[in-house]
């Protein structure tokens, strides 16, 4: 019987086996309740079998074992009563030793703060008198008023105009449903649809009017290009270099954009400088002093159901003011006398359907000429802006009338592209939390030429 040769120093695996573990269970103080069968780990691989990896715990924080640097002192062992084992040089002869920690290595690790949970590229901006975060509205530099934390604005003109027109529509809605609709409300069953659907309109403008003021109407960063390219030779005129323009290239024409030197970005294409809001804004059509804000991307679908609901609205109130006085002229009196109109103003409710029937005639010539001009201006897909530039530009003798590359063709897809096109995101954002980045270039040299430059030599 044939015997396959063993080098006679090469100790029984079992034996070296059950000295690892029993130096392990000595020097980290661990407790291998379920043993490890080694036979087992080998017969389930045709691998060949490596104790010393097959003892290695698993790479986790929780399980592996702690590394010591420093040259410090392994832990206490266990109070448990274990067998002698040899020493740990000789039962991991052949295992390199682990390179020693580089000179920057921090063995202590920094005390946590309150700042921890947040990154050094996101840290929040705090007031330096208390511990309250700052605001992005508080640090954004134009003559916009916010209230309510940022979660709303105006604009920076004056809020007389604005002030007016509310009251205007608050004071002929109440004139209205005092008078009027009292009377169809209690005039048949029938009528009453006409208070629920005027209630709506009324409704309606109060709700798209304070939304259209209070809303960013698409305020773009600041910022964004500090250091744009200027043209290398001076105007003839002796005037100051001006930023040189970009040509942006829209379908098939080109669309040239300039640079603004007070929020010192390069404004998008159909955006503009508002000067009462100190803001470039994008998609800007105008500034409303009525509404006491600029009119842009975020808010023109509010503001053109602002302007069809007034309309709708007004001629709802001339029609039932109208028809009230006249009822009023047919109904005879108790003294039995023929009604006349001067018998129709006699009742108080006549009198305030007359006073509503003159301010709504007064009103909707204005609201209506801006329905129809912005009416125009979504068949053709341009803004105002746009419109009066234009204008400017054919007055010019031998000019033709410049093409318009955000068109779409029809008039059904130019104002589906402006009515159904969403709102977008708020660059400004004003309400949230104002974030600092304190992260610094290459701080690991730095910590390296603090931490290992003394002790070198």
């Amino acid at each position: 019987m044939s015997t396959s040769p063993t080098s006679p120093h090469t100790p029984p695996k079992k034996l070296t086996a059950g000295r690892v573990r029993t130096s392990l269970d000595r020097v980290f103080g661990l407790s291998f309740t379920n043993r490890i069968s080694l036979d087992s780990i080998r017969n389930r691989s045709d691998a060949p079998f490596d104790e010393e990896r097959a003892l290695t715990p698993p790479k986790s924080p929780h399980d592996s074992p702690p590394h010591f640097f420093n040259n410090r002192a392994p832990p206490a062992p266990s109070s448990r009563s274990h067998s002698p084992a040899p020493s740990h040089s000789s039962s991991i002869s052949g295992r390199p030793h682990s390179p020693s920690p580089p000179p920057s290595f921090i063995a202590t690790p920094p005390t946590p703060s309150h700042n921890s949970k947040y990154p050094l590229s996101h840290r929040p901006l705090l007031k330096p008198a208390s511990s309250k975060p700052v605001r992005n509205y508080e640090l954004h530099p134009s003559r916009n008023n916010f209230f309510l934390s940022g979660r709303l604005l105006t604009g920076g003109d004056t809020p007389y105009a604005f002030i007016a027109s509310f009251s205007l529509v608050l004071g002929l809605a109440g004139l209205w449903f005092s008078t009027t609709c009292v009377f169809w409300w209690h005039h048949s069953a029938g009528t009453k649809a006409i208070v629920i659907i005027g209630a709506y309109l009324a409704a309606l403008v109060v709700s798209t009017m304070l939304t259209t003021a209070t809303t960013d109407p698409g305020i773009l960063p600041r910022g964004l290009d500090p250091d744009p390219p200027y043209p290398a030779t001076s105007p003839s005129d002796g005037g100051m270099r001006a930023p040189m323009p970009r040509d942006l290239k829209v379908r098939s024409d080109v669309v040239r954009v300039k640079y603004c030197p007070t929020c010192k970005i390069y404004r998008p294409p159909r955006s503009s400088h508002c000067k009462m809001c100190d803001n470039c804004v994008d998609g800007c059509d105008h500034h409303c002093q009525w509404v006491n804000n600029c009119i842009g991307r975020r808010n023109y679908t509010t503001f053109f159901a602002l302007l069809c609901a007034a309309a709708t609205t007004l001629v709802l109130i001339i029609i039932t003011c109208a028809l009230h006085l006249w009822l009023l002229t047919t109904i005879p009196n108790a003294s039995g006398q023929s009604p006349n109109f001067r018998h129709a103003l006699s009742d108080r409710k006549g009198i305030g359907s007359a006073v509503a029937f003159c301010l709504s005639i007064a009103i909707i010539w204005p609201v209506a000429a801006l329905l129809a001009y912005h009416a125009r201006l979504l068949l053709l897909n341009v803004t105002t802006i746009e419109m009066i530039r234009n204008q400017a530009h054919t007055a010019v003798p031998g000019a033709s009338k410049p093409p318009n590359p955000f068109s779409h063709g029809t008039r059904r897809r130019n104002v589906a592209a402006v009515l159904c096109r969403p709102k977008g995101y708020t660059w400004l954002q004003a309400h949230n939390v104002a974030i600092q980045d304190l992260r610094e270039i290459n701080p690991g040299a730095r910590g390296a030429e603090q931490a290992g430059g003394p002790g070198r030599s």
